[in-house]
Formats: C-alpha cells, sequence, structure tokens
C-alpha cells in the first residue's frame, strides 16, 4: 500500500502532466480558452457544440459555473467568499446538482480521482491575499484535460455568465476569447418562462422582458472589459437563417479554426431554424397580448440603444428583420 507522501507524489506528478499539456497544446493558432456565454436561452449550447465539432476544439457539454456564479471565482478573487464556502459548493451543486430535476454538473465528464486531486490542491495551494494562480490552476485542472485527451488545442466552456463575469475571467486567463450569443430577446425570456414553468422568476411573459433587459446590461458591464479583438457578439438568427455562412466562417475564424467537413454536417443538421424555435414567443397567447409584449420589448429595446448598450444594434437588426418562412435555401459552403 503506498504512503501517504507517495500518494501526495503521485498526485503532483499527474498535476504537472496536465499543466504541461497546455502550455505543449500542438496547435499554437487555435484559440486556447474560448467562452461562449448569453443571456441563456440564446443559443450558447447549440453555438459551443457547433465549435466543438472541429478536431482542435473541444467543447464541454455542460456548464461548469464554478468560475462565473458569484460564490465561485469572482468572489474568491473580491473576497467576498471564503475559500471553505466556494469548496462547498464545489463538491456540492457544481459537482453533482440538479435543475429543473434533471442531474447537473462536472461528474458528467470530469473523472473522481481527478477532481479530488484538482480539489485538494487547490484548498492547499489558496492564498486569500493572493488567489488569481490557484483559481486559474483549478480550472485547468480540472477541464483543460478534456481537451488534451482529445489532442485538441482549445477547450470551448459555455456557461451563460461568461461575458458578464468577463473582469474575472480575463483577468485570469488573458489568452482567452469571448462569443457573446445574442437572440431576439422575445424569445429567449418566452424560452425562460416556458422553462422554469413559473416556480421562479421569471414567471410571465412580461416579467420576461424585465428578465432578459437586466441580463443584457450585465451582459454588457461584462463585455465593455474585453479588448475588442477578443469578443464576437453574433445573434443566433444570423447563424440560422440562410444565408448564414458568412456569420459561421467569422466565428471559426474567429476561434483560429476552419469551417470543415464535421463542423458542416452538424450546421445543416442541428442548426436551423426549425430547431431554434423562432418566434416561439408567439405561441400560446392572444393577438392583444402579443401587442402588448411587443410594445414593451420596443421600450426596452429603445432604452438599450439610448444607453449605448454594444449589443442593441444586433436586437435592433433582428427586431426589424425577423427570420420567417419565406428565407432563401442554404447554399453549401466551400469546402475546407
Amino acid at each position: 500500500m503506498a504512503t501517504a507522501q507517495e500518494q501526495a507524489d503521485a498526485t503532483e506528478t499527474r498535476r504537472q502532466k496536465r499543466a504541461s499539456s497546455f502550455r505543449d497544446r500542438p496547435a499554437k493558432h487555435v484559440t486556447a480558452l474560448t467562452f461562449v456565454g448569453g443571456t441563456g436561452r440564446s443559443g450558447t449550447h447549440v453555438v459551443a457544440r457547433f465549435l466543438g465539432r472541429h478536431s482542435r476544439l473541444a467543447s464541454i457539454g455542460v456548464e461548469c459555473r464554478f468560475h462565473v456564479e458569484e460564490r465561485g471565482f469572482p468572489g474568491l478573487m473580491d473576497g467576498s467568499v471564503t475559500r471553505d464556502q466556494f469548496l462547498k459548493r464545489l463538491r456540492g451543486f457544481w459537482w453533482r446538482g440538479k435543475i429543473n430535476g434533471r442531474e447537473r454538473g462536472m461528474f458528467k465528464f470530469v473523472p473522481e480521482e481527478r477532481f479530488e486531486d484538482a480539489v485538494s490542491a487547490f484548498e492547499e495551494g489558496f492564498d486569500p491575499d493572493a488567489p488569481d494562480a490557484a483559481c486559474r490552476q483549478l480550472f485547468l485542472d480540472l477541464l483543460w484535460p478534456h481537451a488534451a485527451d482529445d489532442g485538441a488545442s482549445g477547450l470551448v466552456e459555455q456557461s451563460c455568465d461568461s461575458i458578464a463575469q468577463a473582469e474575472t475571467l480575463m483577468r485570469l486567463f488573458p489568452e482567452s476569447k469571448f462569443v457573446h450569443v445574442v437572440r431576439d430577446g422575445r424569445d429567449a425570456s418566452a424560452s425562460r418562462v416556458s422553462q422554469s414553468r413559473g416556480r421562479v422568476y421569471p414567471r410571465t411573459r412580461k416579467q420576461g422582458i424585465d428578465w432578459f433587459e437586466k441580463r443584457i446590461r450585465r451582459i454588457d458591464e461584462g463585455a465593455r472589459q474585453i479588448p475588442d479583438v477578443r469578443l464576437m457578439q453574433v445573434s443566433l438568427e444570423e447563424l440560422l437563417t440562410p444565408p448564414r455562412f458568412e456569420a459561421a466562417r467569422e466565428l471559426t475564424d474567429f476561434v483560429g479554426i476552419r469551417f470543415g467537413r464535421r463542423m458542416r454536417r452538424f450546421f445543416f443538421a442541428q442548426m436551423d431554424l426549425h430547431h431554434s424555435n423562432a418566434e416561439r414567443w408567439r405561441q400560446g397567447i392572444s393577438a392583444g397580448k402579443q401587442d402588448s409584449l411587443e410594445r414593451r420589448y420596443v421600450r426596452m429595446l429603445e432604452g438599450l440603444e439610448a444607453d449605448d448598450i454594444t449589443s442593441a444594434p444586433i436586437l435592433r437588426k433582428v427586431y426589424e428583420d425577423p427570420p420567417g418562412p419565406g428565407e432563401a435555401p442554404d447554399e453549401a459552403p466551400e469546402s475546407g
């Protein structure tokens, strides 16, 4: 049986091997860390999955959350959350929790041994007066092997609050890039209300518009902390409505990959208006309620424009040119 010192040495060897795999990743032109975020119900998951279809990128299929929630890295780094408070939630909800009755968490893709190695190292090395190094290393210890094990050179993470918490993430990962996925606020908020089934805010469609505005304004605060060359804002509708290849190519160029065959197959099969449920906000309500919601949404949009919110031009464009059944058909992109 191995001694305690031998177990500690083996743990450290495993951690060093994972750390070297990040430094020595094979294709340096590919963005090492791409954070995909949005309001929620905006298309972050499908965009992250699309990027993950490239062999050089590995996409994490769940929201990891620990690096963007207030009780996570942001709280640790501003001193409002203690190490023990953070670890309690890390070992609890972020590792294995339930959302809307479904189990979510890192247990779905992080082996338990790796999780315990990473958490133990963080617990020992965390300094509340200088938390950045331990936070960065914990993130890499937990998540980077998902890319390294597949021979990928970049990791795509899709926690919704990534853009809103960009100040924290830029501080820890200055090499990272950010993709803000914007969706028509009427559809995003209707999806959110439907998802929560009236149990939590927002419970009504009107509350949904207010929820969307608050989320967009929070995201704007974070977006302003990101250098222009490291932020791309793209509407879900632009990626789903033909002709749409220019938007997809801009996205792949942004993270340093080509729009290859596997990505095109996913693009055709999984990314279209049918899968997006466009104009869902009209479902189940009368014409009068639709008009009322639309007036509320326009007032919100005008307020965002008056305050120079960075994503307001995208939202305006989607509002004035909504996707519809009369769109031109797809044309196959050039191979590459």
